[in-house]
Order: C-alpha cells, then structure tokens, then sequence
C-alpha cells in the first residue's frame, strides 16, 4: 500500500497507512480508472476503520476532492477530513470554502507546526471504538514466520503474492520495477501465521540509475537478512540470470532456507516431458551444492502449481525451526562416522575422533561437534 506504522499509546492503538499519491488523466469529475496506485488506495479503504482524508489547506479544494467525498460517502466510511497546512490564523478563513465538499466537520492541523496533531489522534480513537486490537495483530506478527519474495523486477514476485493472498496487495503491471518497496502482508496458512514480503525487484547495481530503486535494492536484501524462508521468483524465458544466482547465494551465505519458483513457465516455449527436470538441473548446476533446494514451476496467469508453494514455504519453515534431540543428533554422528571413516591426519599421526554433538540453537538449527581436531574439520 504504501507505508505503515504503528500508533499507541497506554490505552489504545491503530496501524497507519499512507497510500500513494495518484493522478487522473481528465481532472473533472472522471473516475479513477487504469490507475494501479488508486487501486490499492480503495483496497486500503475497504479494509480500514477510520479513513482520514487529507486536504490541502493552502491551494484550497482540488476536483479529486469532490471525487474522493463522493467515493466515500457512497461506501459509507467513517470519514476524519482533515485540513492541513492552517499553519496560521490566516490561513483558517481558508477552511470556509471546504464546506463546497458538502461535508459538516472538519478538523485542521498544521503537521508542520505539530497544530491539532494530538486532538486529530484523539478522534481516530474515539471513531476507532477498540475495533482494532493492536496488540493482538502484533502478536500475531511477532509470531509468524517471514518469507522473502526476491527477483529481478517483473519476474511476478507481486502476482504470486497477490495469488497466495487472494488480494492486490502489491503493485502489479507490465512496467518492470513497479514495486518500488517492501510490502508487508499477513496470511493465515493452516492455522499458522505468515508474513509476506514482496521486495522491489533486483538488478545488477551498475543498471539501477535512480535513488528510489537503488535505495530499494538495499531494502531487499536487509529483507533477505530478516526472513525466515526465501522465495526466489523467475521467470521461466529468461532463466537463472548471475544476478539471480548472487540473490540465491546471499540467502543461503545467510543460511536461509531458499524455494525457486520458476514463474510463466505457461509461455515457455517448446516445453517436452522432460523440460522442467532440464531446467531444474541447469538450475542446479549454476548453484552448485545446492541440488536439495526445491523448485516450483508455476504459472501465476494459469495459477498453476501455486498452491505448491506455500506447502513447501511451511516444510522450509519447519525444517527452519525444528529441533533434535542430543540422542538423535549422536545417533546419526555415529552413522555418518561409520559409513565414512574419519581420516587419519598425518600432521597429527593420529585419526580425527568425533566424541559428541548437540543441537545448541534453531533459525537456523545449529549443532556443535566435540572432536579432537577440530581446527581440522571443515
């Protein structure tokens, strides 16, 4: 959507979006059509409590602002209009000429000046009633596992989302790098809580030639760092790019669990029986030591195989999580030594000696080894 914040205080608190600026071609009174942005700004108002809609004290009324009341008196939201910039009392007399909107009450603040902002908090409270329990979504955040979607821009890491989460919750279009940031979204999968974070896509640095996107790919990675599982996205024509490969290496440098979703393979051309083990295998090879990592051919357009996809998410998660105990993990040291005897080190005169292991910590699952060399043990 846009961002989002956290307001509270000791007795209540909401979560805040900022939805993005959006334009019309005609400015009188035409609907907002084939306008992405003011898609997911009346997405945000479907599903918020409170909607505050902001006006421009200084310029006065706008031709959006008559659209905007329209729109929301008809889906009957509970409406805050707030004038901002009365930075003054001479900018007050402006607010008279906002009553054209046919609106009752207004409330003005001055965000520069931190005017009427406290009294403005007071409201939404109030219009609030307790319907959103902050608290509660926190705790269902807190507790729910991350998963990354990563890729160069326009592989359909957003479309993939929107499928897993049945709503445009992030930008979608033919324009490569519309996702601009990282978008947020909470789902329930088998009664278990996820988080979804769509990144803006990621290309070579030395192509990215604007600040926003260069400052996006840094937010992708720092998400890659955050994530629990990592889900790189593909697109089927163009196959695993060295871009992608480097993306695929910093999850697994960082010991997350990584799913490849080859995306569009629908458009794949020429596909036989055997296509998708080919590819999986080119996959593979260019990864090196990473034949375990599974992969997923899907078509988000056909919504193909997609529903593989968070059944995988949630077999990495618990994998990712998961816990032995001392017993297991000694059960299988002791098979590992004795189908692979342990070499004698010329250096020492002497074989390496695996003693004991346990499992010391989860995310990744860690396991501590005691033996007699271990400067010697890769």
């Amino acid at each position: 959507f846009g961002t989002v914040s956290s307001v509270e205080d000791d007795d209540a608190g909401f979560l805040l979006i900022d939805t993005g600026g959006f334009e019309t071609k005609d400015l009188y009174y035409q609907p907002f059509e084939n306008n992405i942005v003011w898609e997911q700004t009346q997405q945000a108002i479907t599903d918020a409590d409170v909607v505050l809609m902001v006006l421009d004290g200084k310029t006065g009324i706008h031709p959006h602002d008559f659209q905007l009341v329209t729109y929301l008196k008809e889906n009957g939201k509970n409406v805050i209009y707030v004038i901002n910039k009365i930075d003054g009392r001479e900018h007050e007399m402006n607010t008279l000429e906002f009553y054209e909107l046919g609106v009752d009450k207004f409330t003005s603040v001055s965000a520069a000046h931190n005017r009427g902002v406290w009294d403005l908090c007071a409201e939404v409270e109030s219009q609030l009633n307790n319907k959103t329990d902050l608290k509660e979504h926190r705790a269902l955040v807190e507790g729910a596992s991350k998963i990354a979607i990563i890729g160069r821009p326009n592989a359909g890491k957003s479309s993939i989302l929107n499928r897993l989460c049945g709503e445009e919750r992030s930008l979608v279009s033919d324009i490569a790098g519309t996702t601009r940031d990282t978008v947020d979204t909470n789902i329930i999968y088998n009664k278990k809580p996820y988080v979804l974070l769509d990144t803006a896509g990621v290309r070579r640095k030395k192509k990215i030639f604007d600040k926003i996107e260069g400052m996006s790919v840094m937010r992708s990675i720092r998400t890659i760092e955050d994530a629990d599982v990592v889900v790189l996205v593909l697109a089927a024509d163009e196959g695993l790019s060295d871009q992608d490969a480097r993306l695929a290496s910093l999850a697994l440098d960082k010991y997350k669990p990584l799913l490849i979703v080859v995306n569009k393979w629908d458009l794949y051309p020429n596909k036989e029986t055997n296509s998708s083990r080919d590819y999986a295998i080119e996959i593979h090879e260019k990864l090196r030591d990473a034949a375990y990592i599974p992969i997923i051919f899907a078509s988000c357009l056909e919504n193909q195989r997609i529903h593989k996809i968070m059944a995988a998410v949630e077999e990495l998660c618990a994998n990712y999580e998961k816990r032995v105990s001392t017993a297991k993990v000694n059960e299988s040291l002791q098979r590992a030594v004795l189908a692979h005897t342990p070499a004698i080190l010329r250096r020492y005169s002497k074989r390496v000696k695996f003693y004991f292991a346990t499992q010391v910590s989860a995310k990744p699952p860690t396991i501590v080894v005691k033996c007699n060399v271990a400067e010697e043990i890769q």
